[in-house]
């Protein structure tokens, strides 16, 4: 859409300044005189971001040790990484969402009969060991990006 006014339209160097990276904060830093008001409150907000959330996500790892357990998971794997890795994945990503509170309330119901159903059976044992496996991987991937503890 087009304007008729100059006002109408932002440039991207307007739009770059419109950010505050830790890229400009460092090279500030390093290279200015003197730090401004609204650098010092960036900063002092960005700190207090990356503080709250690395509490947050230390505090959602370490209750994850203790809530419901991985019924599917513990009964084919037993207790390791991966099924640690897959109630943290939970705790992270599912419960923060109705969607995916639905989803975990499902496998609640639903996952006790499962486990009763494979018993002792080698074959779907087998069959589900690697795919837990992999999904456990998969979730410590994601929980460590989510934490910071990824590259």
């Amino acid at each position: 859409m087009r304007g008729t006014t100059d006002d109408d339209f932002v440039s991207a160097s307007e739009l770059a300044q419109l950010g505050y990276c830790e890229r400009k904060i460092q090279f500030d830093r390093t290279f200015s005189e003197h730090e401004t008001s609204a650098q010092r409150q960036a900063r002092d907000r960005g700190n207090r971001a990356h503080e709250s959330f690395y509490k947050e996500s230390g505090r959602i790892a370490r209750s994850s040790a203790t809530r419901g357990k991985c019924f599917v998971a513990t009964h084919v794997l037993g207790e390791c990484e991966e099924t640690f890795a897959l109630r943290a994945f939970r705790d992270l990503y599912l419960r923060r969402s109705v969607a995916g509170r639905w989803v975990v309330g499902a496998y609640y119901r639903f996952s006790p009969w499962l486990c009763r159903q494979f018993g002792r059976r080698r074959l779907p044992l087998a069959i589900l060991r690697p795919l837990l496996l992999l999904a456990g991987r998969l979730a410590a991937r994601a929980n460590a990006w989510r934490t910071g503890g990824g590259n």
